[in-house]
């Protein structure tokens, strides 16, 4: 056996070894978890306000009415999901709420915002209004127009 045939064996061991070791990791490689949750149920790009609710609560049922008259007005760029506190405890658990009222606000499957107890509807309006402020500027045209300047056109 001379140099050549040993450094080929040598490449063989050495590709059979990546080979097993890539099937391996394959093999063993633990499967991603799926989030339940009711951000992961949204399929559109609109906000979604998880409201924590209680039945027959007074403060409870006036965030209630607020998020109805919010969800009428920005109808096209958020939704309104309500959850009876005391019928899914798991959720509010998981969610890490503690007390109703109780309102999470998600874009996409990411928790932007919380608020707990009472708020006014020019309180919850104008927060809606900075977090959708806030994605608009997030896109890929994002920088303010400039005079006399043209965007690159490839």
């Amino acid at each position: 056996m001379n140099h050549e045939d040993q450094a080929k064996l040598i490449k063989r061991i050495f590709y059979l070894v990546l080979a097993l070791a890539i099937s391996a990791a394959v093999y063993f490689y633990p499967e991603p978890k799926v989030e339940l949750s009711a951000a992961a149920a949204v399929k559109d790009d609109r906000l979604l306000l998880v409201h924590h609710h209680l039945p027959a609560d007074p403060a409870s049922e006036q965030i209630a009415d607020i998020l109805n008259h919010v969800e009428k007005k920005y109808d096209k760029y958020l939704r309104v999901s309500r959850v009876d506190f005391k019928k899914s405890p798991e959720v509010a658990k998981v969610q890490g709420v503690t007390k109703p009222p109780h309102v999470i606000v998600f874009a996409g499957s990411e928790k932007i915002y919380e608020f707990q107890g009472p708020a006014t509807e020019a309180q919850v309006e104008r927060k809606i209004e900075e977090i959708l402020r806030g994605l608009k500027r997030i896109d890929k045209n994002w920088r303010p127009p400039v005079p006399g300047m043209k965007p690159a056109v490839k």
